[in-house]
């Protein structure tokens, strides 16, 4: 061992009085930092002593800076001084050094603040809270230190972003977990996520977007503090509690979060959210309340008490048991029985359950929730007091133990020396002192851990009204004890139904199942039965949900969502007995379970601008991703409203047209932003297409003309996208200005091309809209996309009957307005001054004889509401025969393009009596509504021949009236 002579005589008592085992690593140490110098007299022996015995980090650091050390020794009794840190984050921020020499003074700033803060713990006269305060303050200015020198280096390149108003868009640093909660460990990461308020582009020499200009600055942060140097690192730097974790971009928009969190975010990151926290550059107070007022507290509190936390709890104190039993964790003070973890848990469930009433509860800080947490509701004041005295001691135990070399662990060191250094840190004099001491704070935090977790969780009256199912269901029963149950129940095709039972429940995907998984679906089973039971189609009902769990049981958290949530698992019942289409859609892609939890938004009638303003919504922040992650977010966004859409029209609420105008709606929205998207690319890479005409240059148009059902704003379920591509280019220099400049016509070509790609190709949530552009000038002979000029000559030469009939149900749907107003302007000609009346009637009884031939199965067993005769095409010929017939005299019979207002059109022109024109628009939407129906149980467009007897026959009337006279 080494002499402990050769130290001054001071610092030799000292270490002659530490535990045996640290005696000669510690002198070890001291011999090497005292090597020609001396202890100042400001500095106290023991302290110094005590500081290198415990920390192997704090000796590492005064070796190598004991200038620096000697230089702040006055300070360190002091306590910790943020307002100096301050000023050296703010000569950070505005330096003009390299990159290289400001990783270093970041560093050797964290260093020292560390080992000033060691040095007070080491003296006894820093509590664990200041600690932990102190540790997070230095996170959070040495953060906002990185961030403004990195912001100022951007600046010089790119200038900075401003947004609508002309102000300059701040970079938003939201610390999560220990930061957030101003808790931050000896050692820890430091979780954050980088967001910005609002889009906008930068004002410099060079020009950026803000979501690419945001993406650098974030990176450029991580790397000031996260790259590891010959000076260490200043924060591990974990981001991926963002968006789309790791898949996500670095830094998200405002509106881009809110969508997220109301779209995807799950349990979890509301218990993360908890400890969401502004830090590092200051940012206006507008900006901060706007994020946390209006998105992240509205995401996390809900205003109502949420008792479906409890099995999130549940569900986190099955894993917690698990993990340990897995990962034999039972040294680890954080995620071992007993641990910090469970605390943590217990106070960020209850604030969840509580906290939307009680804005006290809202706060990062666990101490301060806790203290507001002692209610007749939340926790009695002496369960509140051993959490918090647990919660104290715990991170004094996980600071020391990462203290020792500035490391992430939380494991209880093995080592003897290591074990002695622990010891000493935390004031015991011996092993057996603090493992009584440790085992008594886990006993406190277990105890209440259990009760906090079984609270709430009752079985209640549906459940127990289920036993008999639910037993049948455990015991694995057969067929015939199922029809047995059923039939008692009065339950119809028993038999039938007792065998999928039966069938599901043997099925290698159910017996696999364990632990939660298979006691969550235990649980479920019962209920729906009862409720099929009392369903229109209690067989479908069952069998289809059937269908829809099997493809989510190892996915379970929907499950427990429906067990939380009677009324959502109501809905789902009833929607799979009487849908097939929404059961399908349901086994395909389960997340739109989450979309049951709203009823009054599935009640409400879709609008176009909810529509178009909750996908920019979805969108917001993601216009530096990549084309394929932007059309994947249009996939999700078209199956989710769509959804909506169906469970509202099988509510009740929504009349027919009401189901097309939304469906119609959203086929605007996503063709509207697919464009987007499309043109961003092109223009990227070839510029913008101009033309010069009379001497001026212009940019050139480009528009999507729907047609058919798109046009006529009566989309169904599964419908096709009719659509002509227009374009706008006459004159010269008919070219694009970018770097790879393109011919207008070939840059359109492309667009085309990539839009209809985008529309048709299948993601892993299945395609937008097949794509039908055969309706074009010249059909499948045709160009993709044609010139408004060469659009008008077809018009004026080429055009048939058949597609002016065409003509009258198309209009503009997405694309600029001066192609919209070209091709109204050529609709209105053509409909007025081309249609060849002469031959009308002839051309539209052809056309209609050789569609029913074609396409007409209507016989003795069934009637095709689409093409038999006195359906929906008659109607459709009937009112476009009469309407081009008309519209040279009257041109407000084709102002709309829908069936509806042309027969309104049509009578207040007198071309149809007004009893007649009401009873075909009587019928067109019953004929329509049935065929939704149809459409939504994936049957075809049949229906028993005496089930439209009387509107067939009104219809025969009116084409009678009309062709025969």
């Amino acid at each position: 061992m080494t002499d402990t002579a050769e130290i001054p005589g001071a610092i030799a008592a000292s270490v002659a009085a530490l535990p045996a085992p640290l005696v000669a690593p510690t002198t070890r140490w001291l011999e090497r930092i005292l090597r020609d110098r001396s202890l100042p007299g400001n500095v106290d022996p023991a302290t110094f002593v005590r500081l290198v015995a415990t920390s192997e980090f704090a000796a590492g650091v005064l070796l190598r800076d004991f200038d620096g050390f000697v230089e702040n020794a006055g300070a360190l009794a002091a306590g910790y001084d943020p307002a100096a840190l301050s000023e050296f984050a703010a000569s950070v921020a505005g330096s003009d050094a390299d990159t290289g020499a400001i990783k270093s003074l970041l560093r050797r700033e964290r260093n020292r603040q560390l080992v000033g803060i060691a040095w007070r713990e080491a003296a006894g006269t820093a509590g664990v809270e200041d600690t932990l305060v102190a540790l997070s303050d230095v996170a959070d200015r040495l953060l906002a230190a990185a961030a403004g020198f990195a912001a100022r280096r951007i600046a010089l390149r790119f200038g900075v972003v401003r947004g609508a108003d002309g102000g300059a868009v701040p970079l938003v640093v939201i610390g999560m977990g220990k930061l957030g909660g101003g808790e931050l460990n000896f050692s820890s990461d430091i979780d954050i996520i980088f967001a910005y308020p609002e889009d906008g582009e930068s004002d410099g020499p060079r020009t950026l977007a803000a979501q690419p200009y945001f993406d650098r600055l974030a990176r450029a942060v991580v790397d000031l503090l996260d790259d590891v140097t010959a000076d260490g690192f200043v924060f591990r730097t974990d981001t991926r509690l963002r968006p789309f974790g790791d898949s996500g971009p670095p830094v998200v928009s405002f509106p881009a979060l809110e969508a997220y969190l109301l779209q995807h975010g799950r349990a979890w990151e509301r218990y993360a959210y908890v400890k969401a926290r502004r830090v590092g550059p200051a940012v206006p107070e507008s900006v901060e309340r706007a994020l946390f007022d209006d998105l992240v507290r509205p995401f996390v509190y809900r205003a109502y008490v949420d008792f479906g936390v409890f099995e999130s709890l549940r569900d986190m104190h099955a894993l917690i048991a698990a993990e340990v039993s897995r990962r034999e964790l039972a040294d680890n003070v954080k995620l071992g029985p007993g641990g910090i973890r469970e605390i943590e848990f217990i106070v960020q469930s209850l604030q969840l359950v509580r906290g939307g009433r009680r804005p006290a509860l809202q706060s990062p800080s666990l101490l301060h929730a806790l203290t507001a947490l002692v209610s007749e509701r939340g926790l009695d004041a002496s369960a509140a007091r051993g959490l918090a005295e647990a919660y104290r001691f715990l991170r004094r135990v996980e600071n020391a133990i990462q203290a020792i070399r500035d490391q992430q662990t939380h494991d209880l060191p093995a080592d003897p020396v290591d074990r002695a250094r622990l010891q000493l840190a935390l004031g015991f004099a011996d092993g057996a002192a603090f493992e009584s001491a440790l085992a008594a704070a886990r006993r406190t935090v277990q105890a209440q851990f259990e009760a906090v977790a079984a609270r709430e969780h009752e079985p209640g009256d549906a459940a127990a009204r289920c036993a008999d199912f639910g037993a049948l269901w455990r015991d694995n029963a057969d067929a015939a004890s199922w029809a047995t149950a059923l039939a008692a129940e009065n339950f119809p095709s028993a038999d039938a139904l007792a065998a999928a039972i039966a069938g599901f429940r043997n099925a290698s995907g159910t017996v696999k199942l364990g632990g939660q998984a298979a006691e969550r679906l235990a649980l479920f089973i019962p209920r729906l039965l009862r409720i099929a039971r009392d369903c229109g189609q209690p067989f479908e009902a069952v069998t289809r949900s059937l269908t829809v769990l099997g493809g989510i049981l190892r996915r379970s958290a929907y499950l427990a969502l429906l067990n939380e949530n009677p009324d959502a698992a109501t809905r789902f019942v009833r929607l799979c007995g009487e849908s097939a289409y929404l059961a399908t859609e349901l086994a395909r892609f389960p997340i739109l379970l989450d979309e049951l939890l709203e009823p009054g938004v599935l009640r409400a009638p879709p609008r176009r601008d909810d529509l178009a303003r909750d996908l920019s919504a979805r969108l917001a922040g993601l216009a530096g991703a990549d084309a394929e992650t932007q059309m994947e977010i249009l996939a999700e966004f078209k199956r989710a409203a769509m959804f909506r859409i169906a469970v509202a029209d099988f509510s009740g609420t929504l009349q027919v047209m009401q189901v097309s105008d939304g469906l119609t709606w959203l086929a605007e929205a996503l063709l509207e932003r697919a464009l987007a998207i499309a043109t961003w690319e092109l223009v990227a890479r070839h510029g913008r297409p101009w033309y010069t005409l009379d001497g001026v240059r212009r940019e050139a148009g480009f528009g999507v003309i729907g047609y058919g059902k798109l046009g006529g704003l009566e989309l169904s379920y599964g419908s096709d996208l009719d659509v002509v591509f227009l374009y706008d280019s006459r004159g010269a220099d008919q070219q694009t200005d970018g770097a790879k400049p393109l011919d207008n016509a070939m840059f359109f070509a492309r667009l085309v091309r990539r839009l209809i790609h985008f529309m048709s190709t299948r993601t892993h949530t299945g395609a937008l809209y097949e794509i039908d552009t055969r309706l074009r000038p010249s059909g499948r002979k045709g160009l993709l996309v044609t010139s408004t000029e060469a659009f008008l000559r077809y018009q004026e030469d080429n055009a048939w009957t058949w597609e002016h009939q065409a003509l009258l149900r198309a209009r503009p749907v997405a694309g600029s307005k001066s192609i919209a107003a070209a091709f109204a302007g050529i609709r209105s000609e053509t409909l007025v001054e081309r249609v060849r009346r002469d031959t009308l009637r002839e051309d539209v009884l052809d056309m209609r004889r050789r569609m029913r031939n074609e396409l007409d199965d209507s016989d003795d067993l069934g009637f095709n509401l689409k093409h038999g005769k006195g359906g929906i095409g008659d109607i459709e010929f009937l009112v476009q025969y009469l309407v081009l017939a008309n519209a040279a005299r009257h041109p407000a019979v084709f102002e709309f393009t829908d069936n509806v207002r042309q027969l309104n059109a049509l009578a207040e022109c007198g071309a149809l009596p007004l009893s007649g024109a009401a009873d075909l628009q009587k019928t067109y939407r019953a004929y329509r509504r049935r065929a939704h129906r149809l459409a939504l149980n994936d049957e075809p467009a049949r229906v028993p021949p005496a089930e439209f007897a009387r509107e067939r026959d009104i219809v025969a009337a009116c084409w009678q009236a009309v062709f025969a006279a």
